[in-house]
């Protein structure tokens, strides 16, 4: 008896002992993904950050908007927002002034000020719609409406310029405004909703984006049916040089694309495909990965299916189409993410192939967007890209389900 208690207790000492090892092994685990996980999501972080921020914030070392801190201060009577609209000079001094007051009707009521933001909403309008925001104000509480002024030294200068404004509300829908002002400036969103949507769509940012949107889905259904006609050939008919043929066809692969943007050139300008869809489609209708990758799979694919449909009367496309296309969809929907992306993301092509504001790309558009001056606005730019990553998303989220499982299994019976 004693003995058999012995065992028991080392038993269950040895179950407790495997459990805690268990534990720290899936803890540690747990621990080393987020780790990773954290390390891969900054980016993305960092770029949500500066798209809500104001032209004046970028650059000013503030992790989060500061918009996203005056949420708590809604209610501080000492605090007021001025509205003013700035010509593009006095908006570049208020900038560079390390002096900024504004003054409510009254020397006496004069108090510092800081720019919360500075922003053109419209490329009809040059005008600089700017919003200061007044602190120390203890002798009056600001009302709406109130005629207000903005007084800042430039850099270098010793007059004053003095710029009307008025005392805006201080409200969360003020602060939603100041998130998404980048947004808003990038997607014209007073032309959009004016209802002008043939106008809206004819340049800028939705015009680029309508661009990639309709060049990547083209792109994506003419390559998963060349791809996959090319792939369902090599894989299941016998023709003659198909070892030779395929193995040119993967040594392709290895040739850097860049090195064919030189000949793509000339033979689209020759074409006269130069600046068309048609320059943005036709070079990623055809891929040697991805009619290598849907041939490796077809091959996995029972011959019976084929020859039963073949006995049926069936023709060799109509065996492409209802037998071979059901069968192969995981890695048509594989191969159609990954060709979304490379779509989506190039830069080069579209770079080298137009040179038309209205032809550009996403990619292409956002590195290229500045102002006449040359300066870059990093807050919309940011906005932009964080809006170039909702199709990826959307597109993963939908095909992604297609992965893990595949069609061919218990197709044919033992």
């Amino acid at each position: 008896m004693k003995r058999r208690l012995s065992e028991e207790r080392l038993a269950d000492a040895h179950a407790r002992h495997v459990r805690e090892v268990t534990f720290v092994r899936h803890a540690i685990s747990v621990c080393v993904l987020s780790f990773f996980a954290l390390i891969v999501l900054l980016p993305f972080f960092y770029m949500v950050t500066i798209s809500l921020k104001g032209t004046a914030e970028v650059g000013s070392g503030r992790l989060l908007p500061q918009a996203l801190g005056d949420l708590f201060t809604l209610g501080d009577s000492s605090r007021a927002w001025v509205e003013a609209q700035l010509t593009p000079e006095q908006s570049a001094g208020a900038l560079a002034s390390r002096q900024l007051y504004v003054s409510l009707g009254a020397e006496s009521t004069s108090a510092p000020a800081r720019i919360l933001t500075l922003h053109v909403k419209s490329p009809e309008n040059p005008r600089v719609e700017a919003i200061f925001e007044v602190v120390g104000l203890q002798q009056i509480r600001p009302v709406s409406g109130t005629k207000a002024e903005v007084w800042f030294r430039p850099e270098g200068n010793e007059d004053w310029v003095a710029i009307p404004g008025t005392v805006a509300p201080r409200s969360l829908a003020g602060v939603f405004d100041r998130l998404t002002i980048n947004y808003q400036r990038l997607i014209n969103w007073e032309v959009l909703s004016s209802g002008r949507l043939l106008y809206w769509v004819s340049g800028g940012f939705p015009r680029w984006y309508v661009n990639s949107l309709f060049v990547a889905f083209a792109t994506v259904m003419l390559g998963l049916f060349f791809d996959s006609l090319a792939g369902f050939a090599f894989a299941k008919f016998d023709f003659p040089l198909r070892g030779p043929l395929f193995a040119v066809l993967v040594a392709t692969i290895m040739i850097p694309y860049p090195v064919t943007l030189v000949p793509t050139f000339f033979m689209f300008a020759k074409m006269g495909f130069y600046n068309t869809y048609a320059a943005l489609i036709v070079p990623g209708m055809v891929s040697a990965f991805g009619i290598f990758l849907v041939r490796q799979y077809m091959q996995s694919i029972p011959n019976e299916l084929l020859d039963a449909a073949r006995v049926d009367g069936a023709s060799d496309f109509s065996v492409y189409r209802f037998v071979i296309l059901p069968t192969a969809r995981p890695i048509l929907a594989a191969l159609a993410v990954f060709r979304f992306i490379w779509q989506w993301n190039s830069y080069l092509y579209p770079l080298v192939l137009t040179n038309r504001d209205s032809m550009k790309t996403v990619q292409l558009g956002l590195a290229t967007m500045q102002d006449a001056y040359g300066t870059v606005d990093y807050g919309m730019q940011m906005a932009g890209a964080s809006l170039a990553v909702i199709p990826i998303l959307a597109v993963y989220a939908v095909m992604q389900k297609h992965f893990i499982h595949g069609i061919t299994l218990g197709s044919v019976k033992a």
